[in-house]
C-alpha cells in the first residue's frame, strides 16, 4: 500500500519526542505564513497529540503546504535529520521498498531485509548482501559521512557492522530515535548517541568513537585516577600515623608539665598557708598583751576612782556637819586629801610599742609582695592567652 503526503507528515510528528513535539507547536504558532492562510486557533493546538496535529494541518492547510509547513518547523527546531527523511519521502519518483543497508537496518534489528532506514537510491547495499557492500563503495550518503574511505578495507565501515550485529536489547536505546541503539560516544557532548545522531546537524564534525574504544581509554584514566587515589590514601595513612605520634608526645609533655605546675603551686599555696598561721598566731599574741596591759591599767584607774570617790564622799558630809563636829579631826580629813595626787596617764609599754611597729612593717611588705605578686603573674598569663589564640586563629 502506497503510502500518502499526510502518511509521511504523521510518521515524523510521532517521531518527534513530548518535548521536542512541545518545541514543534510553539514554533509552528510563531512561524510565518503565507498570505493565504491563517493560522491553527492556540487552543486547538495546544491540546492537540500527534495524530490531531496532522489532521489540523491537513485539514486547515492542505496536504501539500502542511507537508511544506512541517519541514519548515523541523529544520527551525533542529530536527535536520527528520527534515530531510520527511522531503526524501515526499520526493517525486521516489522508488518504493529499496533494497537494505545491512549497517543502517541492522541498528534497528533486521539486518536482512526492508528499505534503507536512509531512503537513498545509491546506497551500495542494495543488493542486500552484506559482503557485497563491503567489496563496493559505500555511496549511501550517511554512511559515508560516519564511515569515510572506500572500498571493503575501511576498518570503520567493519568496525560499524560488527557492533551493529550485537543484540539491540542488550544495549541502551536511543531517546530520539526509537529502536536505535546507542553504539557510539561523542566526546565533545560527553553522550552516547546513536548512528543516526551521529548524521545529524547536531553532531556534525564532533570527535565520535565506538563504545568499547571510548570504555577502554576512560578505563585507563580511571586506573590513574585510582592509582593516585590509593598514593594519597597511603600518604595520608602515613600522615596520620605520623600524627598519632606527635599528638601521643604532646600529651604527655603536657602531663608533665601539668603535674610540674601543680607541684608548684601546691608548694606555694602551702607556703601561704604557714606563713597566714604563723601571722595569724603572732598577732593573736599581740592581742593578748594589749589586753593585759589594758586589764592592768583598768585596775590601777578603777582603785584609784574609788579612793577619789571615798574623799569627795567624806569632803561633802564633814561639810554638812554643824561647827563643833566639823573641826574634829579637821586638820587629819585635809591631810588626807592633799595628799591625794593626779591619776597617772596610760602609756603605751615599750615592749607593745614595738611590737606594733613591727606589725605595720610585715602587713607593709606583705601587701607590697602580694601586689606585686599578683600584677606580674597576671601579665603573664595575660600575655600567654594572647599567644594562644593567635595560634588558635591560624590553625
Amino acid at each position: 500500500m502506497v503510502r500518502t503526503r499526510s502518511d509521511h507528515l504523521l510518521y515524523s510528528l510521532e517521531e518527534l519526542l513530548p518535548y521536542d513535539f512541545e518545541k514543534f507547536k510553539f514554533k509552528l504558532q510563531n512561524t510565518s505564513l503565507e498570505k493565504e492562510h491563517t493560522r491553527i486557533p492556540r487552543g486547538q493546538l495546544q491540546t492537540a497529540e500527534p495524530v490531531k496535529l496532522a489532521s489540523l494541518l491537513v485539514n486547515h492547510y492542505g496536504e501539500e503546504y502542511a507537508v511544506q509547513l512541517t519541514l519548515q518547523v523541523l529544520r527551525a527546531i533542529n530536527q535536520h535529520l527528520l527534515a530531510e527523511e520527511l522531503h526524501q519521502l515526499i520526493s517525486p519518483g521516489r522508488l518504493q521498498d529499496k533494497a537494505v543497508c545491512p549497517l543502517c537496518r541492522a541498528q534497528e534489528g533486521d539486518p536482512a531485509g526492508g528499505s534503507c532506514v536512509h531512503i537513498s537510491y545509491s546506497c551500495s547495499a542494495a543488493s542486500g548482501d552484506p559482503e557485497a557492500s563491503l567489496s563496493r563503495s559505500s555511496s549511501c550518503p550517511r554512511c559515508q559521512d560516519l564511515f569515510p574511505g572506500k572500498g571493503h578495507g575501511s576498518h570503520e565501515w567493519q568496525e560499524g557492522l560488527q557492533m551493529a550485529s550485537l543484540n539491540p536489547k542488550s544495549l541502551p536505546q536511543c531517546e530520539r530515535h526509537m529502536k536505535q541503539a546507542q553504539l557510539l560516544f561523542c566526546e565533545d557532548h560527553g553522550e552516547l548517541i546513536c548512528l543516526i545522531c551521529r548524521l545529524s546537524q547536531e553532531h556534525r564534525g564532533h570527535r565520535v568513537r565506538p563504545i568499547e574504544e571510548a570504555a577502554l581509554e576512560y578505563k585507563e584514566q580511571i586506573q590513574k585516577q585510582l592509582d593516585h587515589l590509593k598514593e594519597l590514601r597511603k600518604s595520608g595513612e602515613e600522615q596520620r600515623s605520623q600524627g598519632d605520634k606527635k599528638t601521643v608526645n604532646s600529651l604527655k609533655q603536657a602531663e608533665t608539665q601539668k603535674q610540674r605546675i601543680q607541684y608548684q603551686l601546691e608548694q606555694l599555696c602551702q607556703f601561704l598557708e604557714q606563713q597566714e598561721r604563723l601571722f595569724v598566731a603572732w598577732l593573736e599574741e599581740l592581742g593578748q598583751t594589749i589586753g593585759q596591759v589594758r586589764e592592768t591599767y583598768g585596775t590601777r584607774g578603777t582603785r584609784d576612782i574609788a579612793l577619789l570617790d571615798e574623799l569627795i564622799g567624806e569632803l561633802e558630809a564633814k561639810q554638812c556637819q554643824p561647827e563643833w563636829e566639823l573641826m574634829k579631826d579637821i586638820g587629819v580629813t585635809l591631810h588626807r586629801a592633799k595628799m591625794v595626787t593626779v591619776p597617772e596617764l596610760w602609756a603605751t609599754p615599750p615592749e607593745v610599742k614595738e611590737k606594733i611597729h613591727l606589725l605595720y612593717q610585715k602587713s607593709e611588705f606583705v601587701e607590697k609582695r602580694v601586689k606585686h605578686f599578683l600584677e606580674t603573674l597576671r601579665s603573664e598569663v595575660e600575655t600567654f592567652s594572647v599567644a594562644e589564640l593567635i595560634g588558635g586563629q591560624a590553625l
